[in-house]
């Protein structure tokens, strides 16, 4: 065996996990639990601002300050030990329901469901489409205009005519060089500043156009690589679902890889499988990997204890975590023959051949080694005989001749020498 996930059952495995955490955020015990992370939260919060508020008070005040921090402490606390024994209820009752979690779900994949679609984001540089404003060249201004001395009058008509052409002419000095500076400026300075203003723009649009041409060329370069895995996946899909059609034993295997990875346990007890399927015998011989019983949640309270100021964990009892443990395992076997079966409908998997094992250190040996813990064989004539929403899973592998370890907590493994049948 060997096979793990392929393409498409990754693929599915995915989705389906997206969507039980989505379903799952509606979930009563996730409220509670949210509510507890809320109200912890809220009391920590009201702590902080109790200390700050002692910190600041007079002399006075200290005592009532102080006292209303440590009854804000213990709320904080209190809230926190609430918060976890709610996640950790949830998490039991997800490992207590995985039978029942896949009852209510058809286990059959449309192929076609799988078919993809191009989703191409914006285009990330819309502020490129748009060139820069056109400068606002300066304009020149007004041209000086020669005001001469007004006209003497009267007397100084006489005897001030000297006077009056000395002040004309200073006027006429001043009004020259006034109208030399202002050609200047019109003549020489003003178009050099315009033209600068013209060059910058000019600069800045052609880094503007280079850089929407750079960008576009990425842009279209990501989009045709995503029309070319989107259109490559559909073809690959489009085989298998030829293969499946005419039966073909590697179509089989993959068909079950996507099964199987539409199957999503709980993040607490996550599985794995390898699988093959023999088209002679029509069988499919499946080994399901869990968690160890070490990395099964092993506290079902947290309280808070003012008097020491701590945190104390109930655990669960050895028989509590025992039973748990070897009830999961038995609801993976189950679950794993009735979503096989179910997904099958032309009936192509007459048997399954099924093995529970876990993965982890040996105690004895100190080397991580496998340990079969369920050996158990279905025939889908039989097996759909049962009302699965009403069997205790651990008496379903009793009726069903299954080689169950003794005690599959403690890592005893059943013997593999006869086989499964």
């Amino acid at each position: 065996m060997g096979r793990r996930r392929g393409f498409f059952a990754e693929l599915q495995y995915q989705q389906r996990l997206a969507e039980q955490q989505q379903r799952r955020q509606y979930a009563a015990a996730v409220q509670a639990r949210n509510r507890a992370v809320r109200e912890a939260e809220r009391a920590q919060r009201e702590y902080v601002r109790s200390v700050a508020a002692a910190q600041r008070a007079e002399a006075r005040d200290q005592a009532a300050a102080a006292a209303a921090a440590k009854k804000a402490h213990i709320e904080a606390q209190k809230a926190i030990a609430e918060s976890r024994t709610a996640q950790a209820i949830d998490a039991f009752e997800q490992i207590d329901s995985l039978l029942d979690a896949t009852l209510d779900v058809d286990d059959y994949v449309d192929i076609d469901s799988l078919r993809q679609s191009v989703q191409h984001p914006p285009f990330p540089r819309k502020d490129l489409k748009k060139p820069p404003p056109q400068p606002v060249l300066a304009q020149p201004p007004a041209e000086p205009l020669f005001v001469a001395p007004s006209a003497p009058t009267g007397l100084s008509r006489l005897f001030g005519k000297r006077k009056h052409e000395e002040e004309s002419a200073r006027a006429h000095a001043v009004w020259a060089e006034q109208h030399r500076q202002w050609t200047d400026y019109v003549e020489r300075v003003l178009p050099g500043k315009n033209a600068q203003l013209l060059e910058e723009h000019a600069a800045a649009e052609q880094k503007r156009a280079e850089q929407l041409t750079a960008a576009l060329a990425e842009y279209r370069a990501e989009c045709a690589e995503r029309e070319r895995t989107v259109a490559e996946a559909n073809e690959r899909l489009d085989g298998l679902k030829k293969a499946l059609a005419i039966g073909d034993p590697e179509a089989i295997n993959e068909y079950v890889g996507i099964v199987l990875g539409h199957s999503v346990y709980p993040e607490v007890f996550e599985v794995d499988y390898e699988y093959e399927f023999d088209p002679e015998l029509g069988e499919l011989t499946v080994t399901v990997i869990v968690p160890p019983p070490s990395a099964i949640p092993n506290v079902k309270t947290y309280r808070y204890v003012a008097a020491s100021d701590e945190i104390r964990e109930t655990p669960c009892s050895q028989k509590e975590q025992r039973d748990r443990y070897n009830g999961a395992i038995a609801a993976v076997a189950i679950r794993t023959f009735h979503e096989v079966f179910e997904s099958d409908r032309d009936g192509r998997i007459q048997t399954i051949s099924l093995t529970v094992r876990t993965e982890t250190v040996n105690p004895a040996t100190g080397l991580n080694e496998a340990f079969p813990l369920i050996a158990a064989a279905a025939d889908r004539q039989e097996f759909s005989k049962f009302d699965l929403r009403n069997v205790d899973p651990a008496q379903t592998l009793a009726h069903m001749r299954s080689q169950v370890s003794k005690n599959a907590f403690g890592l005893k493994p059943i013997s593999t020498a006869r086989g499964i049948r």
